[in-house]
């Protein structure tokens, strides 16, 4: 998971726009996306697997309460790539999407699948949903007690009476397929059994699990892998006879790299490959297609918590390698037949992988940490029961330059409030590699304080208060950014302390007084949050509080 992916949620579901680059560096922008979503949303993730930001910023703290590491018992990943989202609109009319993904919170530029579904609230119960319950109910267990715990068993409580429509005539059916949790395993999913066409989407495989699916084959079968360059090597000449095999193209690979003249020298290129995982399998005339998070790996029907939609398919005419048909396309298909194993091409060293699976050994060791807090000063002592051996650890405050050696305690000393957080920054360090991510340790003793500083920590200053009021009491967020942005391009201080502004920003007042009354609920709370009289203009406050108190009387 990106903590700047992560961002974006918040800004979708509480101001219902997309964070393009643009928004994503208007931090007014950012901050109240997550002032208005940060306590509607909760993340699972794989514990240590959290990349560390490119930027600091004070924003991540807000999004901590909203965060849950998942670390299993069994040293397996948790895996799954599922979004649930709840709409209510003003009439109270409930409506469910559910999203099923093979891909993670990341900016990755890999080519990936998803399938949404939506639901809406019946008056019987289904037992459609009884896996998508049990799942949600796995997941509860990893969220400590707390408001968002209660939060999610209300969403699941509301499940048993939401009916799910794939909204296409041609899917007169489908099932949830969560596997690693409690009675759900690879034997009950329908992937693994005899079949007359498979097609198998997978960037990382195992050569078991490709000849067990290799071996479920009936007779004249026709099985198509897609998978990525650097996994052929695992497959035997057998299965590369079997098998039709496909990867993507090298140019397709190499990506905006291979565009000569658009890459500045010395700039990193992202690549892009294959990342979706899909299963299409025909027996007679019965087609399923599986979407989600599965590779055809041992480990993914082995003991990951990993997450699975399957489709039942049915159209007249149609077969399930018309799916290839459409991937390959008429003119350039972006894929390539291999017909010989290459060499094995270099891939993450053993040394590397050592240095993660580090970090994800230390994030099954109980933690803890608390502020001490002596007169305006704070030091934070952090402790873990134990430290594995076979790589050195640092540890330090997210929002901090600080990093020590991690002991089983390790006390950082000076720490200013704003470095305070739940989210610290662990490196893993063996001859000469490193592997960095971010973890979550419970911190006691965090000040209440600290909440008002993230907000005064960005808006500093007068002009900044303008323009986040203005913010608030626009009736387009969209449109009152892209406004902010060209008056700032065109150099014309429109958020400047001029009393020329103050007319304009009453008129707003008062449209926002007749029309979207709720919206001085904002203003005010950023006022008592901000609570400094060198950032909230005199002016401001004499404005703010003649048009309260005409508007009582308008309202009497």
């Amino acid at each position: 998971m990106d903590l700047e992916a992560l961002v974006g949620v918040p800004l979708a579901l509480s101001l219902s726009e997309e964070m393009d680059q643009t928004f994503q560096d208007d931090p007014i922008y950012v901050l109240e996306g997550l002032r208005r979503g940060a306590d509607k949303f909760a993340i699972f993730c794989e514990a240590g697997q959290i990349k560390i930001p490119q930027n600091q910023n004070s924003i991540f703290a807000m999004m901590e309460d909203s965060v849950f590491e998942v670390a299993l018992e069994n040293n397996k990943s948790f895996h799954p790539k599922v979004w649930l989202i709840k709409y209510k609109n003003n009439d109270n009319e409930v409506l469910f999407r559910l999203l099923v993904l093979s891909r993670n919170l990341t900016f990755d530029r890999s080519w990936d699948i998803a399938v949404a579904l939506e639901g809406k609230k019946g008056d019987t119960k289904t037992s459609k949903n009884e896996p998508l319950v049990e799942f949600f109910r796995y997941l509860v267990n990893f969220t400590g007690e707390n408001e968002k715990k209660e939060q999610i068993k209300q969403i699941i409580s509301e499940l048993d009476y939401i009916h799910f429509d794939p909204a296409n005539k041609h899917i007169p059916d489908f099932d949830f397929c969560p596997l690693g949790i409690t009675d759900y395993e690879k034997a009950e999913i329908g992937i693994f059994e005899k079949y007359h066409q498979l097609i198998v989407i997978s960037p990382f495989i195992s050569e078991v699990i490709i000849s067990e699916l290799n071996e479920l084959a009936l007779s004249n079968a026709k099985k198509v892998l897609i998978t990525r360059k650097t996994e052929l090597h695992k497959l035997t000449e057998e299965m590369l006879l079997d098998f039709e095999v496909f990867t993507l193209k090298d140019s397709i690979i190499d990506g905006e790299s291979a565009i000569s003249g658009d890459i500045d020298e010395g700039e990193i290129t992202e690549l892009q490959d294959i990342h979706a995982k899909l299963y299409a399998r025909t027996k007679y005339n019965e087609h399923h297609i599986f979407i989600g998070s599965a590779n055809s790996s041992r480990n993914a029907f082995s003991g990951n918590v990993e997450f699975l939609l399957k489709l039942k398919y049915k159209k007249h005419g149609f077969r399930i390698t018309d799916l290839l048909e459409d991937m390959f396309g008429d003119e350039e298909n972006p894929f390539e037949r291999i017909e010989i194993i290459p060499e094995q091409e270099e891939t993450e060293s053993d040394l590397t992988n050592q240095l993660q699976k580090g970090i994800k050994q230390l994030c099954r060791i109980q933690r803890s940490a608390f502020v001490i807090k002596e007169n305006d000063n704070y030091s934070l002592q952090v402790t873990f029961d134990d430290i594995p051996e076979g790589c050195d650890f640092t540890i330090g405050p997210l929002l901090s330059s600080k990093e020590l050696p991690l002991q089983q305690d390790t006390l950082f000393e000076n720490i200013s409030l704003l470095e305070l957080g739940n989210f610290y920054k662990i490196t893993a360090t063996k001859d000469g590699e490193k592997v960095q991510r971010v973890i979550k340790v419970k911190t006691n003793g965090i000040p209440e304080e600290r909440q008002k500083e993230i907000f005064r920590s960005i808006i500093k200053d007068s002009h900044t208060f303008l323009k986040y009021v203005a913010f608030l009491l626009s009736d387009d967020f969209l449109l009152s950014m892209l406004e902010n942005l060209e008056q700032k391009n065109l150099g014309t201080g429109k958020w400047g302390m001029d009393t020329g502004d103050y007319p304009a920003l009453y008129e707003n007042m008062l449209k926002t007084a007749a029309q979207s009354p709720e919206k001085l609920e904002d203003v005010d709370n950023i006022i008592r949050i901000i609570e400094n009289e060198d950032i909230i203009p005199t002016e401001f406050q004499h404005l703010y509080q003649t048009f309260i108190s005409a508007a009582k009387k308008v309202k009497r």
